[in-house]
C-alpha cells in the first residue's frame, strides 16, 4: 500500500478508535475501564519528557493504544506484556493499523517473572477483577482468564509494577473498589504507596458501585532502584465515548489525596 494511501487509512481508524480495534473471536471484550484507565493516565503523566511505559497484562491494546492518542504528540513509548499469544498478535496488529508500531511493542511474557532491561516510568495495569471461585465462571476458558485472577493472583501485578518502576515511577490501575483494602496491602508490600484516589460510578444519579474507584500510588524511599505507582479504580461504567473516543483530559482541580495509614 502507498504510503500516502497507509497514513490516510491510519487516520481514519485513529477517529474511530475504540470501534475497529481487532479482538480474538474467543476472550474477554476490553470496555470502558479500559478507556478510563488510559484517560487518567493521561491526566496524571508528566509533559514535556520521553517516558517509557509497561502495560501489564495488555490485551489487545486498547489501554496503551487510548493514551497513545490521547497524548499525540509526547514522546511517550510503551511495551506491552502478556500471557495469550492470541492477545498479543491482536494487539501488535491494532499497533501497525493505527500506526503506532514505533511507539507501542509487544512481548508475549507473564507478569510473575518478566524483567524490564531498564527501569520505567510509568506502568499502566487493568488486572483481572475477580478471585477464582468468586461470581459467575465463564464457560469460554480464554473469557475465565481475563475475568478471574491466575497463579500469584493481583499480587504478581503489584511485584511487577515495583521491580520494573524506576524510583518515583507511576502505576496506573483501574480495579474494584470493594478489594480496595486488600489491593492497597498488595501494592505497600511490594514498595508502592498510594497517592491518588479516583471514585467513579456510573451515572450522576446513581450511588458509587462497589469496585467505582480509582487511586493513585508513589513508591516509598527503599536502598535499592525502585518505582513508584498511580492508580485507578473500576466499577461499572457509561458506555465508552463514540467516535474519537476518549475525552481529551481536562483541567480539574486534584482528587484528594489520602493517607493509607489511616
Amino acid at each position: 500500500m502507498p504510503a500516502t494511501h497507509a497514513a490516510s487509512d491510519a487516520a481514519q481508524r485513529r477517529a474511530r478508535f475504540p470501534r475497529g480495534l481487532k479482538q480474538p473471536q474467543s476472550g474477554f471484550r476490553f470496555g470502558a475501564d479500559t478507556l478510563l484507565l488510559a484517560a487518567f493516565a493521561a491526566r496524571w503523566l508528566k509533559s514535556g519528557k520521553p517516558l517509557t511505559g509497561l502495560d501489564l497484562g495488555t490485551g489487545c491494546g486498547a489501554a496503551s493504544i487510548g493514551l497513545l492518542l490521547l497524548r499525540p504528540d509526547e514522546p511517550l513509548r510503551l511495551t506491552g506484556i502478556d500471557t495469550g499469544p492470541e492477545m498479543i498478535a491482536a494487539a501488535s496488529q491494532n499497533a501497525s493499523d493505527l500506526d503506532l508500531a514505533g511507539r507501542f511493542a509487544l512481548l508475549l511474557a507473564d507478569v510473575q517473572d518478566y524483567r524490564s532491561p531498564t527501569p520505567l516510568d510509568f506502568a499502566l495495569a487493568n488486572p483481572p477483577f475477580r478471585v477464582p471461585g468468586t461470581g459467575r465462571a465463564c464457560p469460554d476458558a480464554d473469557k475465565d482468564r481475563a475475568r478471574f485472577e491466575g497463579p500469584g493472583g493481583f499480587a504478581a501485578f503489584a511485584r511487577c509494577a515495583g521491580r520494573n518502576l524506576r524510583r518515583g515511577g507511576t502505576l496506573f490501575l483501574v480495579h474494584l473498589a470493594e478489594r480496595l483494602p486488600e489491593l492497597m496491602a498488595a501494592l505497600a508490600e511490594a514498595g508502592l504507596r498510594t497517592r491518588r484516589l479516583l471514585p467513579v460510578q456510573g451515572s450522576a444519579e446513581a450511588d458509587p458501585r462497589p469496585g467505582a474507584r480509582g487511586c493513585r500510588e508513589r513508591r516509598r524511599p527503599r536502598p535499592r532502584p525502585g518505582a513508584a505507582a498511580g492508580a485507578l479504580p473500576a466499577g461499572r461504567h457509561p458506555d465508552p465515548p463514540s467516535p474519537g473516543l476518549l475525552p481529551a483530559p481536562r483541567r480539574q482541580s486534584p482528587p484528594r489525596r489520602i493517607n493509607p495509614a489511616r
